[in-house]
């Protein structure tokens, strides 16, 4: 007998706006990295084997006329292998190679000038897919929105729980140093 559990979706998307980003070369802006820890997917080149991997995935903010939009990466192993998918997206976007203990989150508020393409789902909707990136390019900085302007187009981070208890039976009226 089989038993039937609800599918978990580890991607749901966490931007508000529905608006699909116009396909073309375009001035964005990273307006923040999310790290995915311990999700399961299958390894590269597999259809059967599976593996628990750490991810980090970058959203950029692009602004056309009046109109904002948000879209985002795909989820990059946290890898920095010069072969990984990760490492090439950050050579490409910085125009140099990321160092070792290089920090993801240094890329929020950096500039990028990404080409999107449109793919069809399998079920016929629409999608934006970030198909390269690339610094901007010299006298355009003019050009690069704040940052901040897209924040009410994504849902902020859920807090996870500390993985630190809290400290217990302190006595509070110690006033005695132990040593």
């Amino acid at each position: 007998m089989a038993v039937l559990t609800p599918q978990k979706t580890q991607n749901e998307s966490r931007i508000l706006s529905e608006a699909l980003v116009p396909k073309g070369t375009h001035i964005a802006v990273c307006i923040e990295v999310e790290d995915q820890f311990g999700v399961e997917r299958f390894k590269y080149g597999s259809e059967t084997e599976k593996e628990l991997v750490d991810l980090t995935i970058f959203y950029f903010g692009i602004k056309k006329g009046p109109d904002m939009y948000v879209i985002r990466s795909k989820g990059f192993k946290l890898s920095l292998h010069e072969k990984s998918a990760l490492f090439q997206f950050l050579k490409g976007w910085n125009n140099e190679v990321p160092k070792p203990g290089f920090d993801t989150l240094s890329m929020v508020g950096h500039p990028a000038q990404i080409s999107i393409e449109h793919g069809m789902s399998n079920k016929g909707r629409t999608y934006a897919n970030i198909s390269s990136i690339s610094p901007i390019m010299e006298g355009l900085e003019k050009m690069v929105p704040k940052a901040k302007e897209f924040a009410k187009l994504l849902k902020p981070l859920e807090k996870k729980a500390s993985v630190m208890a809290p400290i217990q039976n302190v006595e509070e009226d110690q006033d005695e140093i132990p040593f």
